[in-house]
């Protein structure tokens, strides 16, 4: 395979790990079966969780908004952004945070 952003690089391995453990299944279906499965498809991502924004919007933080809310200096943050799930590079010099995951980054720390 190759090459895939960071955030995506977990879902191939996970595919690819479900193919290869399961024998190849070719369904066929006509084009309304599709239509239908797809509308039901989007229909459960658009009523199910919005990553705690009302409207679906995820902010992007700031390096110094981002550490207060994690209660860490900006350096900390720039020095582990390739390990953080929620890094959004905007260009070779400007970095930012998703807002709903970070929340939800913090969330799942907070479970183990």
């Amino acid at each position: 395979m190759g090459w895939a952003p960071r955030r995506d690089r977990e879902s191939w391995g996970e595919l690819k790990r479900i193919f290869m453990s399961e024998p190849l299944k070719i369904v066929t279906v006509s084009l309304e079966e599709l239509k239908s499965l797809i509308r039901e498809a989007v229909a459960e991502v658009l009523k199910g969780d919005s990553g705690g924004q009302a409207n679906g919007y995820d902010r992007l933080l700031t390096p110094a908004e981002a550490a207060a809310i994690l209660n860490v200096k900006p350096r900390w943050l720039y020095r582990h952004a390739n390990r953080l799930p929620f890094t959004r590079r905007l260009s070779r010099k400007a970095l930012r945070f998703s807002e709903a995951g970070l929340f939800r980054w913090q969330a799942a720390r907070k479970k183990i």
